[in-house]
């Protein structure tokens, strides 16, 4: 399930690796292009995606991810944050004079629903930067996510 934003409290990654097993990661071309070569990228319908093994991401290292920086497609970059141009008013954020509706996933076990509809500065932090991240204006992740493995 997804829930606007604005109804999450907080959040935080702890690196628990859940979300490589729940999440099928869907790639852009150029990411599909850029993974091809490792052959665990699969097109289903005109859409690809990291083709799973045994029921998780293959490029999951422990709990952490082995892809870096900008071989980390974007997808898992911003999850458990999904960025729209169209939504509901509680998803709605607006960036350097743009319209986006930010949507977080219930999946990830450390969101935390709020029961007031009521703007928590860090999860707006965290919004912040997955707009960036959605936008292109930034390529790699501070807040959001945990960290690549080294």
């Amino acid at each position: 399930m997804y829930v606007p934003w604005r109804r999450v409290a907080s959040w935080h990654c702890d690196a628990c690796g859940i979300c490589c097993y729940r999440y099928r990661v869907r790639l852009t071309f150029y990411e599909y292009l850029k993974l091809r070569p490792t052959g665990l990228v699969e097109e289903k319908f005109g859409r690809y995606y990291i083709r799973k093994i045994g029921g998780r991401c293959p490029f999951q290292v422990g709990r952490l991810c082995s892809l870096q920086g900008v071989k980390k497609p974007a997808a898992c970059k911003l999850f458990p944050f999904f960025v729209r141009r169209k939504g509901e008013r509680d998803a709605f954020y607006e960036y350097n004079g743009e319209e986006f509706y930010v949507y977080i996933s219930t999946d990830c076990p450390n969101v935390v629903l709020s029961r007031e509809r009521r703007e928590s500065k860090r999860v707006e932090s965290l919004v912040r930067e997955a707009v960036q991240l959605y936008t292109g204006e930034k390529r790699n992740v501070e807040f959001i996510t945990a960290p690549t493995v080294v």
